[in-house]
C-alpha cells in the first residue's frame, strides 16, 4: 500500500474538473431531477440531486456518512414498493411470496434504478466507462496519472495513448458499487488500481471502510507496517540461509492504524504475493551490503568533472544502484519501490 502522490488540496482541486467532466457527458443531474413523481424511489433520487455536489466530490469520510443517510431512504423505497405492489411477479411471472426471496427481488429493485443513474457501467455506450469508448474514464485516469498500483506496488498502471488505442488502470470502488451504487462515481471512491488488485481472486466483494482498512488517498503505509526479511547479510550471502520477506509493524505505530494496515495487508494478499518476488530481495540485500555508506562516499567523492560531483547527492548514488526510488513521495514512479526501500534500509542502506 502506497499513497497516491497528491495533498488534499490537489486531490479536491482534481475532484472539481472529473465533477465538471461528468456533469457534461453523463447526465447525471438532469437524470436524477427527471426521476417520475410517483416512482417510489423518488424521494431518494431528490435526496441525491440536492447532496450530488458532495456525494461526487466528498472525501471518504463524508462518503461514508452518506451512506448511513441514505440507506434508511432506500429501506423506506423498498416499503413504499411492497406497500404499492399487492402481487410482486418474478421474470417468470409468478407471484414472490417467500421473504427471503422478496427482500432480494426488492433490493435489486432499488440498486437497478439508482445504478441507472449513476451510470458506472451498465450501460457501455452511456456510460463512465464506455461513454466516448472509454473516454472520460481514460481523461480521469491521465489527469491522476498514478503510474503503479497504489495497492500492491507491484504492477504498473500507466496511461498511455497510442494510433492502435488507449490503455490505462482499472478503478477499484474503495467502497462497493454494488452495495452503495450511488457512490459508483464518486472521486474518492475510485482508485486506480491494477487488474490484479481489483479481481474477484483478491479485493472480490470484501466489505471495506476508512475505519477498517487504508485508504490510498488519504493514508499511508509508511511507519505502520515494512518489508523485513529478519536475516543477517552474511548468513545470507556466506552460509545461503533461507529467509522469509514479510511485512512486519512498525514499532510505535498508532495501534488502530496499524490494525487497517493489517486489514489491507491481508486483503491484497501481499505477503503471499511477493514471495513471487524473493529473488528480487536477494539483489537488494547484495546491493545493499556490497555498496555500504563507505563505498557510497567513495563513488561521490571520486566521480568528478574538475572538481565537481558528478552525483547531485548521496541519495542519487544510493537509488542509482538500487535502481529504484528509495524516497515514499516518489514510490508511485516504479513497481516494487516500497520493498526495496525497506528491505535497503533493513541493511543500512537509507536516504
Amino acid at each position: 500500500m502506497i499513497k497516491i502522490p497528491y495533498s488534499i488540496a490537489e486531490l479536491d482541486n482534481l475532484a472539481a474538473v472529473y465533477y465538471k467532466d461528468i456533469k457534461a457527458e453523463l447526465g447525471l443531474k438532469t437524470a436524477l431531477a427527471n426521476w417520475p413523481p410517483a416512482d417510489e424511489l423518488k424521494p431518494v433520487m431528490a435526496y441525491l440531486h440536492s447532496n450530488l455536489d458532495e456525494i461526487i466530490t466528498g472525501h471518504p469520510d463524508v462518503l461514508e456518512d452518506y451512506i448511513l443517510k441514505i440507506e434508511p431512504l432506500i429501506s423506506q423505497a423498498k416499503t413504499d414498493y411492497r406497500a404499492n405492489h399487492l402481487v410482486i411477479n418474478d421474470a417468470k411471472g409468478n407471484a414472490i411470496t417467500a421473504p427471503g426471496k422478496l427482500d432480494k427481488y426488492l433490493t435489486k429493485w432499488a440498486k437497478d434504478g439508482i445504478r441507472s443513474a449513476f451510470n458506472y457501467d451498465t450501460a457501455q455506450y452511456t456510460s463512465f466507462i464506455g461513454k466516448g469508448k472509454s473516454a472520460v474514464a481514460y481523461r480521469h485516469a491521465k489527469r491522476l496519472n498514478v503510474n503503479t498500483c497504489p495497492y500492491c506496488n507491484a504492477q504498473f498502471t500507466f496511461t498511455i495513448k497510442t494510433k492502435r488505442g488507449k490503455s490505462r488502470p482499472q478503478f477499484d470502488h474503495f467502497l462497493s458499487k454494488g452495495e452503495y451504487p450511488y457512490l459508483a462515481l464518486s472521486f474518492y471512491n475510485l482508485v486506480p488500481s491494477c487488474p490484479t488488485c481489483n479481481s474477484t481472486g483478491i479485493k472480490g466483494t470484501k466489505p471495506f471502510s476508512i475505519k477498517t482498512h487504508l485508504h490510498p488517498f488519504i493514508d499511508n503505509i509508511e511507519g505502520l507496517y515494512q518489508f523485513r526479511t529478519k536475516i543477517d547479510a552474511v548468513d545470507f550471502i556466506v552460509k545461503g540461509e533461507k529467509f522469509e520477506v514479510l511485512m512486519r509493524p512498525c514499532k510505535g505505530a498508532v495501534m488502530a492504524d496499524r490494525l487497517r494496515a493489517k486489514n489491507s495487508i491481508k486483503s491484497f494478499a501481499i505477503n503471499d504475493r511477493y514471495k513471487f518476488h524473493k529473488d528480487y530481495s536477494e539483489d537488494v540485500i547484495k546491493k545493499a551490503y556490497f555498496y555500504n555508506n563507505s563505498t557510497i562516499e567513495d563513488l561521490f567523492t571520486a566521480f568528478k568533472i574538475g572538481s565537481k560531483s558528478i552525483f547531485t547527492s548521496k541519495g542519487e548514488i544510493k537509488e542509482l544502484i538500487m535502481g529504484n526510488y528509495l524516497h515514499p513521495d516518489n514510490f508511485h514512479r516504479k513497481i516494487l519501490a516500497k520493498i526495496t526501500k525497506d528491505i535497503a534500509e533493513e541493511f543500512g542502506l537509507t536516504l
